[in-house]
């Protein structure tokens, strides 16, 4: 069973949650540094300001892992919805057969 780690208000932090835990494997290590620092000062970032007010924001950049919900939210919702166009508007079954040995 995976572990679930909460980030929600009120809960522990995630550092704090992660260390109550048994350890990570060196990739799942990996993966965890980088959704903590995705759109943090930690990767960069750059400074965009609007031409017709003047007004300034800091827009850091993502971690771009494959595993990280803030990055691959637009990507999965994209890839379900081809795949939703592909899907004929009938019942879908599936059936499994085991060859008789």
């Amino acid at each position: 069973m995976g572990r679930h780690v909460g980030f929600g208000r009120g809960a522990a932090s995630p550092r704090a949650e992660l260390s109550r835990q048994p350890p990570l494997s060196s990739g799942k290590a990996k993966v965890w540094r980088a959704i903590l620092r995705c759109r943090t000062a930690a990767l960069g970032g750059h400074v965009e300001t609007c031409d017709a007010c003047g007004t300034t924001r800091h827009v850091y950049h993502s971690c771009r892992n494959r595993h990280c919900p803030q990055c691959q939210t637009r990507a999965k919702e994209a890839w379900l919805a081809r795949r939703r166009r592909e899907l004929l508007p009938v019942p879908y079954f599936h059936l499994v057969f085991h060859p008789v040995a």
